[in-house]
C-alpha cells in the first residue's frame, strides 16, 4: 500500500459527512458516549479522515466522533480529505485502525470483504494491507460462515459477538434458532457453547426442540454447577460468596466423579492432575471438618504450617 496523503485539517459541517461506509462497523453505544464524554473535556484532539465521493465526503476513520459531536449539538468537526479510490479507501480504513482495540475481527472481515468486492484476490487484498494471505482468509471466511441476518445483528449492537463466535461450530441455517434460544434465555458466550455442545450431540428431533425452548433448565440439568443457588439473605457478603463457591463445588465434584477412574490410555497424561486435585481435595476436606467449623479450618492450617497430618 503506497504512502496515505491528506490534506490539512479543516473544519466541516456536519451535514457534509456521510456515513455510506459505516457499514462494516459494528455500533458500541458505551464506545460513542466514552467518546462524547471526551469531546466535551478536551475537544477534538483527531481529525476526522474521508475521502470525497458523489459530492459528498465519506467519513473513512471517525465515526464514533461524528456521532459524539451530533449527540453533544455540534455543527462542524475538523476533517482531513485524502484521495483513494474504492481499493485504496478500505486499506486505509484497516491501516488507520491497526492495533488490539481498533477493530474487531468481524469489522476486519467486513472491511476486507469489501476490499475483495472490488474486483483483488484475497492474495492481492493481503499485499494491499502488508498482511499475510492466511489473516485475510480467516476474517472473510469469519463473516461468510456466520448468518447474514447475525452478521448484521452484531453490526448493529443487537448480538453479542462472542456469542455468535459460538454459532460458528453450526451450519448457518441453525444458527439463528440456537441465537433466538440463547438471547431469550439470557446466555453469555460460555453458556452458549454449552448449549451448542448439547444442541451437536442431541439427534433426536423432539430433544432438539426441547433444548430450544428451555435452553437454561437443559444447562442446569446437563452442568450442575451452573444452576443458580438461592443464597441465604442473612449470610455475610463472605458467606454469601462461600455458598455460591460451595455450590459450583459441588457441581464440579459430581461430574468428576462420574468421569472416574479415567480409562488405562489416559492415565499416564492425567496422573499429575490426579495427584494435585487429590491434595486439593484433601486438604478441602480437613477444612471443611464434620461441619465446617472453625476449629477444624484452624487445625488444618496448622498441620498445612508444621506438615504434619
Amino acid at each position: 500500500m503506497s504512502e496515505i496523503r491528506y490534506e490539512a485539517p479543516s473544519l466541516r459541517p456536519l451535514g457534509v459527512l456521510g456515513t455510506s461506509l459505516e457499514r462494516v462497523r459494528c455500533r458500541r453505544p458505551v464506545l460513542v458516549e466514552r467518546m462524547q464524554a471526551s469531546l466535551a473535556a478536551q475537544g477534538q484532539l483527531t481529525a476526522v479522515v474521508a475521502v470525497e465521493r458523489g459530492g459528498k465526503l465519506e467519513v473513512v476513520d471517525g465515526f464514533k466522533r461524528l456521532a459524539a459531536a451530533k449527540q453533544l449539538g455540534w455543527s462542524e468537526l475538523a476533517v482531513r480529505r485524502t484521495q483513494a479510490d474504492d481499493a485504496g479507501l478500505w486499506s486505509t480504513m484497516l491501516s488507520l485502525n491497526r492495533g488490539p482495540h481498533s477493530m474487531t475481527e468481524l469489522e476486519e472481515g467486513l472491511v476486507l470483504r469489501e476490499l475483495v468486492q472490488t474486483g483483488l484476490t484475497q492474495v492481492q487484498a493481503a499485499e494491499l494491507v502488508f498482511r499475510h494471505k492466511s489473516w485475510v482468509s480467516r476474517r472473510i471466511g469469519l463473516v461468510e460462515r456466520l448468518h447474514p441476518e447475525l452478521v448484521e445483528g452484531i453490526r448493529l449492537g443487537m448480538v453479542v459477538a462472542g456469542v455468535a463466535r459460538r454459532l460458528l461450530a453450526l451450519p448457518p441455517g441453525n444458527q439463528l434458532e440456537l441465537a433466538a434460544a440463547s438471547s431469550s434465555a439470557g446466555l453469555g458466550p460460555r453458556d452458549t457453547e454449552l448449549l451448542v455442545s448439547l444442541w451437536q450431540r442431541a439427534k433426536d428431533p423432539e430433544v432438539r426442540k426441547a433444548l430450544l425452548a428451555h435452553p437454561r433448565a437443559a444447562l442446569e440439568q446437563a452442568h450442575p454447577e451452573l444452576q443458580r443457588p438461592t443464597v441465604d439473605p442473612r449470610l455475610t457478603v463472605q458467606g454469601q460468596q462461600l455458598a455460591r463457591l460451595l455450590h459450583v463445588l459441588t457441581g464440579v465434584a459430581q461430574r468428576a466423579a462420574g468421569l472416574l477412574p479415567p480409562v488405562q490410555a489416559d492415565r499416564p497424561l492425567l496422573a499429575r492432575p490426579l495427584r494435585e486435585a487429590s491434595a486439593a481435595v484433601s486438604h478441602l476436606a480437613a477444612v471443611l471438618g464434620p461441619s465446617g467449623s472453625a476449629e477444624s479450618a484452624a487445625a488444618s492450617n496448622i498441620s498445612s504450617a508444621t506438615g504434619t497430618s
